[in-house]
């Protein structure tokens, strides 16, 4: 893998944390409000999209026919797979307390209409743009194998949290949107699946406020055996569904700009 093939995750993380930057000197004349910090991110997130698309032309515009070839039979199984993934994961992370400063935030944004927009809308959409479609999609044209721009826009995605608890959990989760990505060639269902793993945290975190630290999934379930067992078995059903939707998944006839290679798709497989 050459420069020129890495260059578009390089590129893009510059232009995240730039922009992240920027918001961040905007809190010190805007304060430190919940309003404020969601309108901050939600803007500084918007703001790495434009620069992505209009100077780096690395996020390619979504078109109708990327909606109209999406096979929603058995991209649904891709869907299921992640949600089945996320649960599973859950043990990943219930020993690693995430920042208090972060915690305490994500719990006052969960409780703001602002707060809720970033959280389950604006962030999910933005981030599949930024490290699926600028990162994953850009190398991909570029000439790199698939499970090398998934690993890339992944571990990007990961890095991006900046706390344990939140890159653990997204490491896996940036693999299945890649993978569905890859498959679909547009943001579409990564941006679904993304925004309904965001809402299922948010209407968590506004229903059990600060006690939500202190549950586990033993608690819910009952027992640990339970809870692990349920654990397994999310996974299980995450690997047959992915697995599923990676073989089976092709776009509606009539569509032939759903691969993000497009002519180089046979190369670069």
């Amino acid at each position: 893998m050459n420069w020129r093939t890495l260059s578009p995750a390089i590129h893009t993380l510059l232009v995240f944390f730039f922009a992240q930057g920027l918001g961040s000197v905007l809190l010190l004349f805007v304060g430190m409000e919940v309003t404020a910090i969601s309108l901050t991110m939600m803007v500084a997130n918007i703001l790495a999209v434009l620069a992505c698309h209009f100077f780096l032309h690395n996020i390619r515009a979504l078109t109708t026919d990327d909606v109209s070839s999406i096979n929603w039979r058995i991209g649904l199984s891709g869907i299921a797979g992640g949600v089945f993934g996320a649960a599973g994961m859950s043990p990943l992370t219930e020993s690693i307390e995430l920042p208090d400063m972060m915690q305490q935030m994500s719990l006052a944004m969960s409780h703001n209409a602002l707060g809720l927009l970033c959280i389950v809308f604006i962030g999910p959409v933005t981030e599949e743009l930024l490290f699926r479609e600028a990162i994953e999609g850009e190398m991909l044209r570029r000439g790199a194998r698939p499970w090398t721009a998934i690993l890339a826009s992944s571990l990007a995605f990961s890095t991006v949290h900046l706390n344990l608890a939140q890159g653990i959990y997204a490491l896996p989760l940036g693999i299945l949107f890649g993978i569905i990505y890859y498959k679909t060639g547009n943001v579409v269902i990564s941006s679904l699946l993304h925004i309904i793993n965001n809402g299922v945290v948010a209407t968590l975190l506004y229903l059990y406020g600060e006690d939500i630290q202190d549950l586990s999934l033993a608690d819910w379930f009952g027992s640990t055996t339970y809870a692990y067992a349920f654990a397994a078995l999310s996974g299980i059903f995450c690997l047959v569904l992915t697995t599923i939707f990676w073989k089976f998944y092709s776009p509606m006839e009539g569509n032939k700009k759903h691969a993000p290679l497009g002519k180089n798709a046979k190369r670069a497989c």
